[in-house]
């Protein structure tokens, strides 16, 4: 631009033309110096150079008539509050200075200090003339465009921004999150648009959502198929949010990354279980099952082709049966390979029972022949799983060919064995399913054998018949009696076989002289019966899970049987508790050949037994606490009641005036003694709320230390000649949040106890300790302590030491004392020894 230098442009500063040293030094300085029109737009009669480097507008663009005013370089935000402040200040004849924002050229923000002051007024206009100053570094505290990009380069989302008005959106930065999620540098992406990391999967529904974004210049929020630079997918949760500049024009877009494929993996492999296990279930056909795994497979791993194989472990071979979308060359090779039987990572899979894969596929013999159909589908690697049943039975082999050598991880090889299992779970129902049609094919076979065979022997023996009829009536008796007798076998053989197998909550069982078990029904054992049904040979000394003594019993008893013995007998099976009863089966000339064994679960009976000794038990400890109960409340009222039935007789005696300190002393006595029957009374109530669940802890704050003090003066009435209760703690004042009612009952009854059981003239002390979260308490006395034997049985219910039995109690204190300290969240312990007194000590937290 051109600098001014007409006369015109001169006339223009009136201000400083006159001294060209002052003006010269005006502009070298750092801010701007003007002169303006005190009017809306601030008219502008000098400005300086600085303008320039804050704006981006020369003076003249200031200074000429249409030219940029300084009001609309002003932020929207400020400027009311800029015109109030200058008109103000010119009202009030005061100087002004204060900061607000701008708009530079570029649409960046300046805060800009100015100081200024009205200087005349000319045919009613006033003029401004001042100096203004960037401050943005200060304000800002540095460089905010550096800020801003170490907040981009550091933000753990990867960050996309492109510009928006130019065709295509380019990329113009991206930050080390996106770098380090894509592969992709900076340098690689700079000027593309995104959507090449969509490579060619671009038919998604996600992609015109972003378009439709896009072109209408809208945030949106998508979660899409994204592909890294090595080609592996992630999925991409993605949202775009436009960036307008100061009059609402979108210039940029935002784009922020998160990469979600784990939980998206996640979904994917739920639902692919599930289609998979539901196709099971539906009896779905091998190959269609099989193909929906290596879909799976082939989805998740992204990279080569897989091939699920068959294994007949009786004829030894392995046959491909799925694979439809293997390169047909492969498919081809792997068939002859099989065929053949030559070792490779597929065959010794099997063999080993253990995954098997070569790096290099051509350094396998059987391999290396087809070497041309191999780089014809770029297959380099191969990776073997064998597919095994519950019992480690080779079932089948999952096989995957890989481009560039194994790309394997924890997580695939995870997902490769999950799948291995899914397919050997199809194989095993696949299996069962064709066991059974091949078992119902034979029974309809033999079916039909069977009815040509009566067919054909009804019609020889109507021709027999009809030869003898005459002759031997008798004989033709007999047959129809031996039809019929063997029809009523043939029903009652499939009776008793039905009522063995439905026998309830049991099982029969037969056993031969060598412990073989030939025959297993029944509701139980359903393991057993089917590895008879297998064919399987099975001893009762192969059978496991017996407890120490049942396995010898059972033997025992079977021996004994086996001599013609009729037992009954329990033992305990796979934790099952069984009654036995034995029967010796006599075959031929009444010597046994079999013993059967009826089982009859008895697992809930003995249960049930467990639980009625357990409530026995809880009975009589009731009965023993109701007698206590008895015991102590009867031994505890007679002595109080005794001394206020005496103390009411002499004072009905005392009727004399001089007797009158007489009557007194005998109404404390009633009084104390009433308040000791109030105090056992309230001891055997609270354990009554306790038991029912009535009392709660209700904390509020106080000051403990005030509490303890208050609480000692008033339990000092109680104690014995000489003793004395010091109480110690080393600050003035302790809040806390327990319950004071509570509270006042535990100390009140420890204090009570520790005066109590102490001897006259002995000191108790109460010892209060606060640290940063609990409270800690400590009453200790030199009393008669507590005998080692008993201590463990303390803090039960009316229990009562061996040493204290002849002072008055109820046994009941302690026991009230740990469930109240236990309710305020609170524990309780003790230290004592005997004839040496004793330390309880109790710790609650500060708050609940």
């Amino acid at each position: 631009m051109k600098r001014r230098n007409s006369k015109e442009e001169k006339r223009s500063y009136p201000l400083f033309e006159g001294d060209r040293k002052l003006r010269t030094l005006v502009e070298n300085l750092p801010g701007i110096v003007f002169r303006c029109k005190n009017d809306e737009n601030r008219t502008m009669q000098y400005i300086s150079d600085g303008c320039k480097w804050i704006t981006g507008y020369w003076p003249e663009e200031f200074c000429k008539t249409g030219g940029i005013t300084w009001t609309s370089l002003i932020h929207p935000m400020d400027g009311e509050d800029v015109w109030n402040r200058i008109q103000t200040a010119v009202a009030k004849k005061e100087k002004f200075q204060f900061e607000y924002r701008i708009m530079d050229k570029d649409g960046n923000v300046h805060w800009i200090s100015e100081t200024g002051v009205a200087v005349e007024k000319k045919e009613d206009t006033v003029f401004l003339e001042g100096y203004m100053q960037d401050i943005t570094a200060q304000i800002m505290g540095g460089n905010i465009n550096v800020i801003k990009e170490r907040a981009l380069e550091e933000v753990g989302n990867g960050i996309v921004i492109s510009n928006a008005q130019l065709k295509q959106f380019p990329i113009i930065y991206v930050n080390k999150a996106f770098e380090k999620n894509t592969g992709y540098t900076s340098e690689e992406v700079i000027g593309k648009n995104c959507n090449f990391l969509q490579l060619d999967d671009r038919q998604q529904q996600e992609v015109q959502i972003i378009g439709e974004a896009l072109s209408t210049q809208s945030p949106c929020h998508v979660e899409i198929r994204n592909y890294k630079k090595d080609g592996t997918l992630f999925w991409n949760e993605l949202s775009i949010t436009p960036v307008r500049d100061f009059h609402g024009e979108t210039t940029h877009f935002i784009g922020i990354q998160n990469d979600v494929t784990e939980r998206k993996n996640l979904e994917f492999l739920r639902k692919a279980k599930n289609d998979v296990l539901e196709m099971i279930i539906k009896k779905k056909p091998l190959p269609d099952i099989f193909d929906r795994i290596q879909g799976v497979l082939e989805q998740q791993m992204r990279i080569g082709t897989v091939a699920i194989c068959l294994y007949d472990g009786s004829e030894q071979v392995i046959k491909r049966i799925s694979g439809n979308k293997i390169h047909p060359t492969i498919a081809k090779a792997m068939d002859q390979i099989l065929e053949a039987t030559d070792s490779c990572p597929c065959v010794r899979a099997v063999q080993s029972k253990k995954k098997e894969g070569t790096a290099n596929i051509l350094d396998e013999p059987s391999w290396s022949k087809h070497e041309v159909a191999l780089t014809k589908a770029g297959i380099k690697s191969i990776s073997s799983t064998p597919i095994l049943d519950a019992d480690e039975n080779v079932l089948g082999v999952l096989s995957i060919f890989y481009p560039d050598g194994f790309l394997s991880s924890p997580q695939k090889e995870d997902l490769v064995d999950e799948m291995a299992g899914l397919a050997g779970l199809s194989i095993e129902q696949d299996k069962v399913r064709k066991r059974l049609q091949m078992n119902q094919e034979r029974l309809e076979a033999r079916s039909k054998g069977l009815e040509k065979e009566v067919e054909q022997r009804n019609k020889d023996l109507e021709q027999i018949l009809k030869e003898l009829r005459v002759t031997n009536f008798e004989l033709n008796v007999q047959i129809t009696d031996a039809q019929n007798a063997r029809k009523k076998i043939e029903v009652q053989e499939a009776m008793l076989l039905a009522i063995a197998q439905k026998f309830p909550k049991g099982a029969l069982i037969l056993v031969n002289e060598q412990m073989r078990i030939s025959f297993v029904e029944g509701a139980e054992l359903k393991f057993l019966q089917h590895q008879i049904r297998s064919n399987q040979k099975l001893s009762i000394n192969d059978l496991n899970g017996f407890s120490v003594n049942s396995k010898p019993l059972l033997l025992t008893c079977i021996k004994q049987t086996l001599k013609g013995k009729h037992l009954s007998f329990e033992i305990e099976y796979q934790k099952r508790n069984y009654i036995v009863n034995t029967t010796p089966l006599f075959i031929e000339n009444r010597r046994t050949s079999l013993a059967l064994l009826v089982l009859f679960n008895i697992s809930d009976r003995k249960r049930n037994e467990g639980k009625m000794l357990q409530n026995l038990i809880k009975e009589r400890e009731l009965s023993e606490l109701k007698t206590q109960f008895i015991s102590t409340a009867s031994h505890e009222f007679r002595a109080p009641l005794s001394v206020i039935l005496s103390s009411a007789s002499l004072i009905e005696k005392l009727n004399a005036p001089d007797k009158g300190e007489r009557r007194l002393a005998h109404l404390e006595k009633i009084k104390s003694n009433v308040r000791y029957l109030v105090n056992i009374l309230n001891d055997f109530l609270s354990v009554t709320k306790l038991d029912e669940g009535e009392t709660k802890a209700s904390p509020e704050y106080f000051d403990l230390l005030h509490f303890s003090k208050s609480l000692v003066q008033k339990v000092k009435t109680s104690k014995k000649k000489g003793q004395s209760i010091i109480l110690e703690c080393e600050k003035a004042e302790l809040e806390t949040f327990l319950d004071p009612k509570l509270m006042h009952l535990v100390l009140s009854n420890l204090l009570n106890n520790a005066i109590k059981y102490s001897e006259e003239g002995q000191p108790i002390t109460l010892k209060i300790e606060d640290s940063d979260h609990k409270v800690r308490i400590w009453v200790t006395d030199q009393g008669i302590g507590v005998p080692e034997d008993d201590q463990q049985h303390l803090f039960q219910r009316f229990f009562r030491a061996k040493n204290s039995v002849n002072i008055a109690g109820t046994g009941l204190g302690l026991h009230i004392v740990k469930t109240y300290v236990e309710l305020m969240s609170g524990q309780i312990d003790f230290e004592s020894k005997e004839n040496h007194g004793s330390t309880f000590k109790l710790e609650f937290p500060k708050k609940h």
